[in-house]
């Protein structure tokens, strides 16, 4: 599969209520003035029926970079377990998490995000789609400081849209709105190789659930036991709840958490190992068996999916679109690692969001700013004429 091919259009689905918009653009907003200074990965937890009312996360499909590098390198284990239950694969994992090293100066991720603008651009007949994609790289050293590392670019989404945007003169800049910072500053998309930037933040601090952060320092202290560290999500999602949610609705957002705590938090061995001792405790959670992920590397795939979840993204221009939701994580056996999360939208097969881990782990080379990657260079790396 091409690059270009991996991420569709995103689901035809009933927009939510304007009400429930509404909502969830005034949580962004609220969002987004609480976490000025601080780092955040695209969120991948839903809005949950009957959970906190509208809350709305931008659309966001993200691949990660084709680079070297790597996470943790567990030691030896039991036996790599491909087959059986979601509860057989998850204890396994726990045992080789237990012994990933946690040697290096900095917990270093790396990933690229692609997203398709849900509007058209250039003049008269010459309408055409771009895509999105920005590479965004983040540090968190042991004390808590944190730099993160951002190029974003755009490039026509397909072969017709390049003929379009080429009959549109070959423009390598839009400007497509105003930042709501003081004083406002033009929001604008460009080529490649688009515009790099390194930014050093203080304390960074890790969303856990919303509304809930936690400092580095916090992170390595949680519950290394699996039954103390579901109480205490379980505390965290009834007190965010509408009271009206069942126990259907905090299982699915403690299975979510904990999905959250195994793809890329800096937690101690301890707590990962208890996440996914935990995660094997839960109810909806299954195995659909062997899978490879888009860069065809071989995984279990985890999966987690419940009627009873809406996932609302957009906000602000972006738009909004919603679906019950299903997540997968593609567990690499050998190393207990999370090479790809996804989540999809109603009964679609291809995942409105899709997150291929390669880089997630400690670290000793220095923050910078993120390089053009040779991968998107030829498949998506479309510059002006």
């Amino acid at each position: 599969m091409d690059d270009l091919s991996m991420i569709r259009q995103l689901l035809d689905e009933p927009a939510p209520s304007p009400r429930v918009v509404e909502a969830g653009r005034q949580r962004l907003r609220r969002a987004s003035t609480r976490s000025a200074g601080r780092i955040r990965r695209p969120q991948l937890w839903s809005a949950l029926a009957l959970g906190t009312t509208g809350l709305a996360a931008v659309a966001v499909l993200a691949v990660t970079m084709l680079g070297s590098g790597g996470g943790p390198s567990p030691g030896a284990g039991p036996a790599v377990v491909i087959g059986g239950s979601a509860r057989s694969v998850l204890l396994a994992a726990a045992v080789r998490a237990a012994s990933a090293p946690t040697h290096g100066r900095y917990w270093h991720v790396r990933s690229m995000s692609r997203t398709t603008p849900p509007r058209t651009f250039g003049r008269g007949e010459h309408r055409y789609t771009l895509e999105q994609r920005s590479v965004t790289e983040s540090w968190t050293t042991h004390a808590g400081r944190s730099w993160l590392g951002r190029r974003a670019w755009v490039f026509p989404k397909t072969a017709r849209d390049e003929a379009a945007w080429r009959r549109d003169g070959a423009p390598s800049r839009w400007c497509i709105g105003r930042t709501d910072t003081a004083p406002p500053r033009p929001i604008c998309l460009r080529t490649a190789p688009g515009t790099a930037s390194l930014t050093r933040f203080g304390q960074d601090t890790f969303q856990i659930a919303e509304g809930h952060d936690l400092t580095f320092a916090q992170l390595q202290r949680l519950p290394t036991r699996a039954g103390a560290l579901t109480a205490w999500l379980v505390r965290i999602a009834r007190r965010d709840l509408d009271p009206s949610a069942g126990t259907a609705v905090v299982n699915l957002n403690v299975e979510n958490e904990l999905s959250n705590l195994l793809v890329d938090f800096p937690v101690p061995p301890g707590v990962r190992a208890a996440a996914f001792r935990a995660l094997a405790g839960m109810p909806d959670v299954k195995s659909i068996g062997p899978v490879q992920d888009e860069l065809g590397r071989p995984g279990v795939g985890i999966e987690i999916r419940s009627p009873h979840a809406v996932f609302v993204f957009g906000g602000g221009t972006v738009g909004a679109r919603s679906g019950k939701l299903g997540r997968t994580l593609i567990i690499d056996p050998r190393t207990s690692r999370v090479l790809a999360d996804q989540m999809r939208l109603g009964r679609s097969v291809e995942p409105a969001i899709d997150t291929l881990i390669l880089n997630a782990g400690w670290t000793d080379r220095r923050p910078h700013r993120p390089e053009f990657p040779g991968a998107a260079r030829r498949a998506g790396g479309t510059s002006a004429a």
